[in-house]
């Protein structure tokens, strides 16, 4: 199994890129092609990259560096139900206050049809 200082990330541009039409067709093959190199399979759709086979043991790696970082910065700064309610409660007030500067800019068409229409009509 890899660890942190092992992490074999590189991408092999001849093999290891392969279009979505061809990793349907020959997916268990693609699997044994990354764990046997150890490498990543990057899948493409419409020439886009768009999703990546791993190793499982390349995978597991990843994981638990994200869990690592995700528990170190859990202990760092805490956030409460209070605090992400408040923070929701001054981002709806933020887009409300946005939203009547913006319906303040507008221009009322109905009053400027309404006042040009008297000048139009002759007796």
């Amino acid at each position: 199994m890899p660890n942190r200082a092992n992490l074999n990330l590189n991408v092999d541009l001849q093999r290891g890129v392969v279009p979505i039409s061809k990793a349907a067709s020959s997916l268990a093959a693609l699997i044994k092609r990354a764990n046997s190199t150890n490498q990543p399979v990057i899948v493409t759709q419409k020439g886009y990259p768009t999703g990546v086979l791993l190793p499982i043991g390349l995978f597991t790696t990843l994981k638990g560096l994200v869990d690592d970082r995700d528990d170190s910065e859990a202990t760092l700064a805490p956030r409460t139900i209070d605090t992400i309610i408040a923070e929701l409660t001054n981002a709806a007030q933020e887009e409300a206050a946005q939203e009547e500067v913006a319906a303040a800019r507008r221009p009322n068409r109905r009053r400027k049809r309404a006042e040009a229409a008297p000048e139009d009509v002759t007796e």
